[in-house]
């Protein structure tokens, strides 16, 4: 790498510790390379030693203005190469500071350490020649079981094949590692891409995107204002961004946080905790527990094993293949819906729609202005909702259902059915159970419904349709006003009549022993052999029992 200093740098003086120096510098003749542009010439020296390296030894390089590639190799040896690179306005100038740029090699009782050293004119240098530049490359072999120990800016960092503990800082140039040991891995302003690492391994990195893979250990990364790749970490991920996107697969746990970017996040084997803003965030295939947090984003979520907890603001919530325990869904302005779910599911929202298949436990909906959905749902349901329509079906236990201005439809119920409501119809269909329902202003609908029936209604009209039970009968109550109410019964089922409207008419297909006159504001008597309660109360409109089909 060249770099052309700024007028304003300033360097403070170095100087190489006398004791253990093997070498200051090998120095060659100056060549010249070619220049970058007509005005400018370029010269080049290389610069070579080899040093040994004693067991459980570490490599030291610091350096700066140049790239660092680092190799493991057999044998106890360390075996330097560099390239030093100046470049000036004359050949005369360049070859000077070329052959003042000293490279030392150092070995102390702790290992070998090497030392880019620039000369002290460089200050001078740089003012007499504006256009001037410089850069040291290096490529080094060493003992690939050594820890190494690397400090660089301004050029780009790689190490393959080293297997050591590993401490690496760099800034202004990408990282890489291939085949790497244990090891913190710390970067600005450049990329970072480490492929292999045998035990536990950080990484920073600061306005550059990190990819790591086939990590033995655990792992754990922080970034800002980039994004973040995992994959294959044999032990827990600990993941940290910031204005940058995660997407992280196989793991066998994880902890991700981020801010204005989206998380991917599949086949954890254990638990996972995301915590994000602004971003969307998807999972799937998660063998532990999951817990979201997320705003202002979709979240996604399937085949988790173990509970799920997820709370969002102003995000789609979806989610199917939920084997856990339990399932809990808070959000905020956005809809929920969920599929096949194993454990108890309690889902709430505002300003959304909900809507839930195929949930095997107990379900507890809620929201607001939003209408809510469910089917098969066998142990039964609460749905709670304001401003919105309800549609449930194939609801195997007890049914509650609650909402205003909207209406509500139940099918095939295999318990009691409870409906409040106002201004909004109600309707329900096959309902094994009882069915109590209260509204106004709308109608109520209810057919074959084999358990007691009560209807309180205001300004609506009221259908009733009885199934026949399997012995005995079921008590009636229904009541409205300013409309009308009709009851089907199934014949031969005895009922006590009580029947009473203002201003409309009473009638019945059934025989009835009456102790009234038909056609009157009241009636009383019996059905058949009489036996359960048939109240019918109404005002303003008229009453009609007539015979179940």
């Amino acid at each position: 790498m060249n770099c052309t200093l700024p007028s304003f740098w300033r360097e403070r003086p170095r100087h190489a510790a006398a004791a253990g120096l093997l070498s200051v510098m090998f120095l060659f003749t100056a060549t010249p390379m070619p220049a970058a542009n007509s005005s400018q010439e370029q010269v080049s020296r290389d610069f070579q030693q080899t040093v040994a390296l004693g067991t459980g030894q570490s490599v030291r390089v610091e350096h700066k203005f140049g790239s660092i590639k680092l190799h493991g190799e057999a044998g106890r040896n360390v075996r330097i190469s560099a390239t030093i690179r100046a470049q000036a306005s004359s050949r005369e100038e360049a070859e000077s500071f070329a052959q003042k740029i000293k490279i030392e090699v150092q070995q102390t009782g702790d290992g070998v350490r090497i030392k880019t050293i620039y000369p002290e004119e460089e200050k001078k240098w740089f003012h007499s020649s504006k256009n001037s530049s410089w850069s040291v490359n290096y490529e080094i072999g060493m003992p690939s079981d050594a820890p190494i120990v690397v400090r660089n800016s301004f050029g780009s960092v790689e190490v393959t094949g080293i297997r050591g503990t590993a401490d690496v800082e760099n800034s202004y140039g990408t990282l890489t590692a291939r085949d790497a040991g244990a090891g913190r891995w710390n970067n600005a302003f450049g990329s970072i891409e480490l492929t292999g690492a045998a035990g536990n391994t950080f990484v920073n990195d600061n306005n550059g995107s990190v990819q790591v893979s086939d990590v033995k250990g655990t792992l754990e990364v922080r970034n800002r204002f980039g994004s973040i790749t995992g994959r294959d970490i044999q032990g827990a991920a600990t993941i940290t961004g910031g204005n940058g996107g995660v997407t992280l697969s196989n793991a066998a746990s994880a902890n991700v946080t981020t801010s204005f970017g989206s998380v991917d996040a599949r086949n954890i084997r254990g638990d996972l905790a995301i915590h994000d803003n602004n971003g969307n965030v998807e999972i799937a295939a998660i063998g532990g527990a999951a817990d979201i947090n997320n705003s202002f984003g979709n979240v996604t979520f399937s085949d988790i094993k173990g509970r799920v907890n997820c709370s969002t603001n102003n995000g789609r919530v979806k989610g199917g293949s939920l084997a856990g325990s339990n399932v809990t869904v808070r959000d905020s302005f956005g809809n929920i819906e969920l599929d096949t779910v194993s454990g108890a599911l309690d889902a709430e929202t505002s300003n959304g729609k909900i809507v839930v298949h195929d949930a095997r436990s107990s379900v507890t909906l809620k929201t607001s202005f939003g209408a809510i959905e469910a089917s098969n749902i066998p142990k039964g349901i609460r749905a709670v909702t304001g401003n919105g329509g309800i549609i449930l079906a194939d609801i195997g236990g007890d049914t509650f259902a609650k909402t205003s201005f909207g209406s509500v439809l139940a099918e095939r119920i295999g318990g009691n059915l409870t409906v409040e409501n106002s201004n909004g119809s109600i309707t329900a269909r096959t309902v094994k159970g009882d069915a109590s329902v209260n509204t106004s202003f709308a109608g109520v609908t209810l057919e074959s419904v084999g358990g007691r029936i009560t209807v309180d209604n205001q300004n609506g009209a009221i259908s009733v349709t009885v199934l026949r039970p399997s012995s005995g009968c079921r008590d009636i109550s229904l009541k409205t006003s300013f409309s009308s109410i009709r009851v089907r019964v199934p014949d031969g089922v005895g009922y006590n009549l009580t029947a009473r409207t203002s201003f409309g008419r009473i009638s019945s297909e059934l025989p009835v022993t009456s102790t009234g006159s038909i056609g009157g504001d009241s009636l009383n008597g019996t059905i058949g052999a009489g036996g359960c309660q048939l109240q019918l109360t109404n005002s303003n409109g008229s009453i009609e029992i007539a015979k179940a089909p």
